[in-house]
């Protein structure tokens, strides 16, 4: 796997993704704005990946880097496994193309639940959503470029 210092690239577009068994949200930024912003979420029908939406998405966005969201647990867990399988699979769809990390995303649906309460409190008229999948992919992503980013 390439050090983070080699996926550091101010040309480069990243895509962040926070997999759930019933839905993966989507983020994208770039280092020019060290800004990551959310883009879409996507149910999971049955607990299955829509493989065909989900490439029509990074095809749409054309990211370099993709960071997922990983729950670091001693435990193995049905999400831990699906997660795992998840990633085994863009690695071999995108191998040549796209390099896949992760990154611990310990809090990030609680802390995506807290960034959009205070949106919700703002002067922003908003509608109100359960959906915090790609708040919280926005969130990893914006996680990841504070841990690899050298002023």
């Amino acid at each position: 796997m390439p050090t983070s210092n080699n996926l550091l690239n101010k040309d480069y577009m990243y895509m962040s993704i926070d997999y759930g068994l019933k839905k993966i949200g989507f983020a994208v930024g770039q280092l020019i704005t060290k800004k990551a912003r959310p883009v879409k979420i996507i149910n999971n029908k049955n607990n299955k990946e829509d493989w065909g939406l989900i490439h029509s998405i990074i095809k749409e966005w054309k990211p370099n880097v993709i960071v997922i969201g990983y729950p670091y647990s001693k435990s193995k867990s049905k999400l831990l496994s699906q997660l795992e399988k998840f990633i085994s699979k863009l690695k071999s769809l995108y191998k040549d193309e796209i390099k896949i990390v992760t990154i611990s995303e310990y809090l990030s649906t609680e802390e995506s639940k807290l960034v959009y309460s205070k949106i919700r409190e703002s002067n922003y008229n908003i509608i109100k959503r359960k959906d915090l999948d790609d708040i919280s992919a926005s969130l990893i992503l914006q996680s990841w470029f504070n841990e690899n980013m050298i002023e």
